[in-house]
């Protein structure tokens, strides 16, 4: 949500008073496709009523001064935008990405001071790096570029800055989430021309937000072994780039042939691609035609793939706080809607879709296991970072 006097106050505090603008930019929501993006597969995304607001002004010295709730304050020159010793993976990192692709694309970029304030749960899966990239992006495109980016090119550069400098090897999932907004069906088959599709969310469905509180540390090679997975099967069972390169017929035709380079666990995870990647065009075409029961089925369908072939929804001996036992704790409270993993897997949040009539007492129940901090309902949010006026 908005928080403009609470950046005004921060800002007059930190820096003094200013001539302010504000910012605004959310975070995401991945609906339904879990793991299809980085194997050219199809999503569907949304932005969600969670994010930063940045109460900002311009100045002519070419620094970058940030202060934000909670963290330490810091600030660069923009002569400066090559990483130092110990600056990969923090915030910096983001805000000299995105400045340095925007110079390198020919963008104008200046100095500013700005007073952040965030209301995006911490470990939730909502993706506050890509709600932070798309906001840096936004306040130096309508400071300096007279608002020229498109929100392609913007969640092109703020996926650069989170790859290249933040040092995170993401897709382009989120980003596209956040800089558009609204709900969208994306296609990622061809990498160079991604197609977004806006949408409209019409179901009477309410989505909610449980974070179930697990640690997401040391599970990088949890989270790298399905990408890579994947591939396996593309380049040594099918012997194509991407699984969208090939086919559901030709890789059930394959599936069983002899392939030592290939795991069978790898097999499910590819099995789970091609699933996955029908599922989301069936609730594509629910969402259009206001079809709520085929649209549960798929989330339905998709969090059991989730669990049973893409083993991704909690770590092995490690069932407590995971995102499967919410599934399961939910799944008995939610009444007839559904409930799935969101993101990445294996830590952190579910995302629950249910009717109005239950929300108030499946919020309730929720709200006894993880506490009522971690079980929040959400609005779709249209519209990807702007400015306040």
């Amino acid at each position: 949500m908005l928080r403009l006097e609470d950046t005004k106050t921060l800002y007059e505090k930190s820096f003094g008073k200013a001539k302010l603008r504000f910012f605004y930019s959310h975070g995401r929501l991945e609906i339904i496709g879990n793991h299809t993006d980085h194997q050219g597969g199809v999503c569907l995304v949304s932005g969600v009523d969670l994010g930063i607001t940045a109460a900002v002004a311009k100045n002519d010295d070419g620094a970058i001064r940030v202060i934000s709730e909670g963290y330490a304050p810091f600030m660069f020159h923009l002569d400066e935008l090559k990483l130092r010793k110990g600056e990969k993976g923090t915030t910096i990192s983001l805000f000299k990405g995105v400045l340095s692709r925007m110079k390198e694309l020919g963008y104008k970029i200046g100095g500013f001071s700005a007073a952040l304030r965030g209301d995006l749960p911490s470990g939730s899966g909502l993706s506050s790096s890509a709600a932070l990239e798309a906001l840096i992006c936004k306040i130096v495109d309508t400071l300096y570029n007279d608002g020229a980016m498109d929100p392609m090119e913007e969640a092109k550069i703020s996926q650069y800055a989170e790859n290249v400098f933040f040092g995170k090897p993401c897709g382009l999932l989120d980003q596209i989430g956040v800089s558009y907004g609204g709900i969208a069906y994306v296609d990622f088959g061809d990498p160079e021309n991604v197609i977004v599709e806006p949408m409209t969310y019409t179901l009477p469905l309410r989505p909610v937000l449980v974070n179930t509180g697990g640690s997401h540390a040391g599970l990088t090679p949890l989270y790298a072994s399905i990408p890579q997975d994947m591939f396996s099967v593309a380049h040594n069972l099918l012997g194509v780039e991407r699984l969208a390169d090939s086919s559901m017929r030709e890789f059930m035709s394959r599936v069983a042939v002899p392939c030592p380079a290939v795991s069978e666990r790898a097999k499910l995870r590819a099995q789970h691609y091609f699933d996955e990647c029908q599922r989301v065009k069936e609730a594509y075409k629910a969402l259009k035609e206001k079809d709520t029961g085929t649209f549960l089925q798929d989330i339905r369908f998709s969090q059991e793939s989730s669990r049973a072939l893409l083993a991704n929804t909690f770590v092995p001996g490690r069932y407590d706080r995971s995102p499967q036992q919410g599934v399961d704790i939910a799944s008995k409270i939610i009444g007839h809607g559904a409930v799935r993993i969101m993101g990445g897997g294996f830590a952190g949040s579910i995302l629950c879709f249910v009717y109005p009539e239950d929300l108030e007492e499946f919020i309730v129940n929720m709200s006894r296991y993880y506490g009522k901090d971690n079980v929040t309902p959400l609005t779709i949010l249209d519209g990807g970072p702007r400015e306040v006026k």
